[in-house]
């Protein structure tokens, strides 16, 4: 999504805001997250639950080591050294440079996944350590709460308070190293030779980091880890197309396995959701389709919800009020966060399926939710081409896509033989 001659702004309270909102603005610019009926919320609740510390702009494993080892790079330092620069502009200066290592190491064949290789002469502009923050946090690679810039002054700070007080700098204090723990398969000279690939110490590292963060227990990653499942998983996913409905796949491979049935019974709701809520949005398409006048695609969907609604009668539970709380209650546990607007447009559209409503009614239903949702930017209400495709949500992944990437980057790490 572009937004084009618009402006947003808002009231900087602090920097952890600030990177929230930095992360949000991120998001919203990539493909394939158009929000037209206001789900996002429950969606991302989801994927918290399912793959916490993932985000659908991470790209490879490697980014969980390279912050930390960023970290003990500037603290290894001589004490003139760091006086001249702050820990924030060495930060910014060797994500770049590791970005244009990566390029010149891989330049034989450049894989996918290297940040900011469009951008060498220029810098990242989007750095390695803002798309990752969050997940380091949950894996407990670095310990705080704090945003990243809050953190970096932080942790300058108690560098130099530790030089005030003559203290021995050959090892961190413990206030530091708690902080950032030291990776053991850190290497003073790893940036010469670095490779987007993870080597055996850096994929054992965070193999480690998901079996043990007290954030990750129920994730699918840790799971999959804790039971030996990654090969089954990899393997089974890769006879499955890219047309296909990736994380329903994974549901399939590990519904019958040892994985914890809290595990299990969360996939199980977040999958039930994006059944329950395509419907709602092959409607909403139809009604762009007609506003379009692209009667072939409306045909076509109006064939598609004909197959859906046939599986909703099948599948009448999954519309009921027990069940839909049962999704509430797996996504945000005891908090009330979903938007009440959201909320009721969705019990709503489940009462009219199952009551067998007509389609006049399915469709008003729609119409005002993305109307209230996008207000005088909803597309119902502007002219449209007769070649308007298909708008918003479909089959929702859940960031499974970016967390299988990790995940083999993981598992391939540690089948390598030093």
């Amino acid at each position: 999504m572009k937004l084009l001659n618009s402006k947003l702004g808002w009231v900087d309270f602090s920097s952890l805001e600030r990177d929230r909102v930095s992360q949000v603005l991120s998001i919203l610019q990539e493909k394939g997250t158009l929000d037209e009926l206001g789900i996002g919320q429950i969606r991302d609740a989801f994927a918290d639950k399912l793959f916490p510390g993932i985000s659908t702009i991470q790209t490879r494993a490697k980014y969980f080591v390279t912050l930390p080892y960023i970290f003990h790079d500037y603290r290894n330092l001589s004490i003139f050294e760091r006086s001249k620069t702050t820990l924030y502009d060495y930060l910014s200066e060797r994500e770049d440079e590791l970005a244009r290592q990566l390029v010149n190491n891989h330049k034989n064949a450049i894989p996918p996944g290297i940040i900011g290789k469009e951008s060498l002469d220029s810098g990242v502009s989007r750095k390695p350590s803002s798309v990752y923050w969050n997940g380091l946090r949950q894996l407990s690679i670095i310990n705080a709460q704090l945003s990243l810039r809050e953190f970096v002054a932080q942790y300058q700070d108690l560098l130099n308070s530790k030089v005030k007080e003559h203290e021995e700098d050959d090892e961190p204090s413990s206030v530091t190293a708690h902080m950032v723990p030291k990776p053991d398969c850190y290497e003073p000279q790893w940036l010469d030779d670095v490779s987007l690939e993870l080597t055996e110490r850096e994929a054992e590292f965070l193999r480690s980091r998901l079996l043990t963060s007290s954030k990750t227990g129920f994730s699918i990653l840790t799971q999959v880890f804790k039971h030996r499942l990654e090969n089954r998983v990899l393997t089974t996913l890769e006879n499955t197309t890219n047309s296909s409905w990736q994380i329903e796949a994974l549901y399939e491979c590990l519904k019958d396995s040892p994985v914890s049935p809290n595990t299990k019974e969360c996939l199980k709701k977040a999958l039930e959701f994006s059944f329950v809520l395509k419907g709602a949005h092959i409607r909403y398409n139809i009604l762009l389709a007609n506003k379009s006048g692209n009667s072939d695609f409306k045909d076509n969907l109006e064939d598609e919800f004909a197959l859906w609604l046939e599986q909703a009668r099948s599948n009448q539970s999954y519309f009921t009020q027990d069940n839909i709380d049962s999704w509430y209650q797996l996504a945000f546990g005891l908090s009330e966060r979903i938007n009440k607007r959201t909320r009721k447009f969705i019990e709503g559209w489940c009462h009219l399926i199952m009551t067998q409503s007509p389609t006049r009614e399915l469709d008003k239903c729609v119409r005002v939710q993305a109307i209230a949702n996008k207000e005088g930017r909803c597309l119902l209400n502007k002219a449209l081409s007769e070649q308007q495709g298909w708008v918003g949500m479909y089959n929702l992944e859940f960031r499974w896509p970016t967390a299988r990437t990790i995940l083999r980057d993981i598992q391939e790490g540690l089948s390598v033989k030093s």
